[in-house]
Order: structure tokens, then sequence, then C-alpha cells
């Protein structure tokens, strides 16, 4: 009897615990970001200016990022004005996302906002969030590296998003240079 019972008990326990890594989880090397899924701080319109290279091509586009508490929206835009994709976050870790590969593809849209996120949040915000990553913060540098110390990412300029200024995220295989044209605070 003691060991059908401890039987039903351990089944029992075993369906009520959530698995350490949901969806609102992110893939880094050999660790894990836990995505933020409302925007922690006073509710923003941005406008950016992004060039990306990967060491042999370099695209540009335009980002509206509006980052309120009830969600995260962003839609990139060519030069010439054609929307690309658009990414939208919201509570309890619901995504959309449209427009060109591979900003479509759910897997590559949360990289995108978790090192978006990793660039803008603050660095007690972040620590809170990090599964086997180390974040090392050095003014507003920030270098990531994944539990082999490997580097994940290397941000200059961190959370700095006033107007003009610029952030530089370099990973292994790609750099971007983010620079915000126009900041409005929302009510």
């Amino acid at each position: 009897m003691y060991r059908i019972f401890l039987i039903f008990a351990l089944l029992l326990t075993g369906c009520q615990l959530k698995p350490m890594f949901d969806n609102s989880w992110v893939v880094l090397g050999k660790g894990h970001y836990q995505l933020t899924d409302t925007w922690p701080s006073q509710a923003q319109q941005l406008m950016q200016q992004v060039v990306w290279f990967d060491g042999k091509q370099q695209q540009q586009f335009i980002i509206s990022a509006l980052l309120q508490p009830e969600a995260m929206l962003l839609v990139a835009v060519s030069p010439l004005g054609q929307e690309l994709w658009r990414l939208n976050y919201q509570p309890d870790h619901q995504l959309s996302v449209s427009g060109i590969a591979p900003f479509n593809q759910p897997p590559f849209a949360k990289v995108l906002l978790a090192q978006m996120q990793m660039a803008l949040l603050s660095e007690p915000q972040l620590r809170a969030k990090l599964q086997q990553v180390t974040l090392l913060q050095d003014g507003n540098d920030r270098t990531l590296l994944d539990k082999d110390g490997q580097l994940l990412l290397h941000i200059t300029n961190a959370g700095q998003i006033a107007a003009g200024q610029k952030i530089i995220i370099k990973a292994p295989a790609y750099s971007l240079q983010i620079k915000t044209l126009q900041q409005d605070f929302l009510p």
C-alpha cells in the first residue's frame, strides 16, 4: 500500500512540474536566455537605422520599435519604404512574426528579440534571465559568454538608445550597428 501511494505521489508531482525551458527560452551557444515578454521601462517608440554585416554582404533597414508594458512590436522597413518583416511579442510569451525569411521564422525572431533585449535592458534585468551564460559588464560594454567561455555577443554602448546614440552588437558570424534616429516617450 505504501508503494502504491509513493508511486501515485511521484506521478502527481511529475505531472505538475513545469519544464525548465519552455517556449520563453532562447538557446544561446551552450546556455539559455529567458525572453522578457513585457517592456519593463517607460513606454516608448524608437526609430532606428540598422546596418547588418556578415563579412560578405551588408544590409540596411529601418526599425520602428514600439516598446510598452503590454507588447513589444518591431517593424523593419527597407530604405525604399517597403515593410520587410514584423515581430510582435506579448505577455505569456505570445510571438507572431511575418515578412521575409529568415525574420518570419519564430526561432530566428526569438534570437533577434533576445539580442535586442540584451542590448537594451539593464544588467540586473538580464542576469535574472540567464542560464549557463556569463554576462560581463564594463561601463556600457557587455560581453556574453556561454558556459564553456565561448563568445556569444559583445555589445558596445548597451542601453544607450537616446536619439543619436549607436549600439554595436558583434556575434561570431555577423555584426549589427543600430543608430537611434528618434526616441519618443509615450504616456
